[in-house]
């Protein structure tokens, strides 16, 4: 018995060992300036959110605040607007809403000048106190919601951050993303 100890905990010390090493993701949080950040594929192990997903967000009081759901395909920057192309992804999207709707202020944040629901759910889901209750209510949201239903119907999403008046256009198609990105006289190639 004591021999199997002798190798068996040694061996399980690697494997943790080797988990944290290769399971890191060593991207990191990319300042896109004004406050607003790329975050790269993130996954929350020891957090009960378990979130896994990257994004556009804008910190607020020490909390993410997205601004464009997950899948970020590509984006690029100047001092003046972020563009984005993004391939919605409705799984993580939903955790993330789930995230930030009940465990709001942890590590997301809610915060209606940011995320375009479609109506102000704060006062909804304050009395939701069960699983069941918390998973129809974003369930609802993911299939209802017209900004989400706009980013599930489009094959790519496209967006265009103004960073100086906080002003987020999208989600968009290819052609009107590049339609508006010449009338706006924004310089940046996607």
């Amino acid at each position: 018995m004591k021999k199997i100890l002798y190798i068996l905990i040694p061996t399980i010390a690697i494997v943790i060992i080797l988990l944290f090493i290769f399971g890191r993701n060593d991207e990191r949080k990319i300042n896109l300036g004004q406050g607003y950040y790329y975050i790269p594929f993130q996954e929350i192990t020891f957090d009960v959110t378990s979130f896994g997903g990257n994004g556009i967000y804008v910190y607020k009081s020490n909390c993410k605040v997205p601004i464009i759901f997950p899948d970020i395909i590509s984006y690029k920057y100047d001092s003046t607007y972020i563009l984005v192309k993004q391939k919605f992804n409705f799984l993580q999207t939903k955790s993330l809403l789930e995230t930030m709707l009940f465990l709001p202020n942890t590590y997301f944040k809610y915060d209606k000048d940011f995320v375009f629901l479609e109506e102000s759910y704060s006062d909804s889901f304050s009395n939701k106190n069960d699983t069941i209750q918390m998973e129809e209510f974003i369930t609802n949201i993911m299939n209802h919601d017209k900004y989400i239903m706009k980013m599930v119907a489009n094959d790519e999403n496209y967006y265009i951050i103004n960073k100086s008046n906080n002003k987020i256009i999208g989600p968009l198609k290819y052609e009107i993303f590049k339609k508006l990105k010449l009338e706006m006289r924004i310089q940046i190639d996607l």
